[in-house]
């Protein structure tokens, strides 16, 4: 091979790593600059908002109330989860439907409901068409507030 096109390699694949090196620090920079402006935007939209009070909040005192009441669904039935919440993204977390159970505590979540953890007799919970089979050895379950009545 002649020492030039040597030379003409070596200088085309410095000037593409560089390139490269470049590039891609540009690109990682400008994430970091545009990641501490959201952060400053978000801060300063925190700071001009009013507190919010939580509607749904729970206090400890109305925990203790709920508990050892039972929880009856508005409708038929009400739809109990393993989680706090509708759908927990990669599964469903949907346990089976009810007629009623008791009240072992309530909880404020993420979405802002109020859930209440029941204890649940696996016998009594019932298979949905669209959302799944009963999960027959379920021994505590979740329902959301907007959907029980507790006596």
């Amino acid at each position: 091979m002649n020492p030039r096109t040597k030379t003409y390699i070596k200088v085309g694949v410095g000037l593409a790593v560089t390139g490269a090196i470049l590039y891609f620090g540009y690109k990682f920079i400008d994430k970091k600059i545009t990641e501490k402006k959201i952060a400053k935007d978000k801060a300063k939209a925190d700071a001009e908002k009013p507190p919010q009070t939580n509607p749904g909040e729970v206090k400890p005192d109305e925990i203790k109330t709920t508990t050892g009441k039972t929880a009856y669904p508005k409708g038929q039935y009400v739809n109990v989860r393993s989680s706090p919440n509708v759908d927990n993204g990669w599964w469903n977390n949907f346990i089976g439907k009810i007629m009623k159970d008791k009240v072992l505590e309530g909880s404020i979540s993420g979405d802002g409901y109020v859930w209440y953890r029941i204890g649940v007799i696996g016998a009594n919970l019932v298979d949905d068409k669209d959302l799944g089979k009963a999960k027959k050895n379920s021994t505590t379950g979740y329902v959301r507030e907007d959907a029980v009545i507790l006596k």
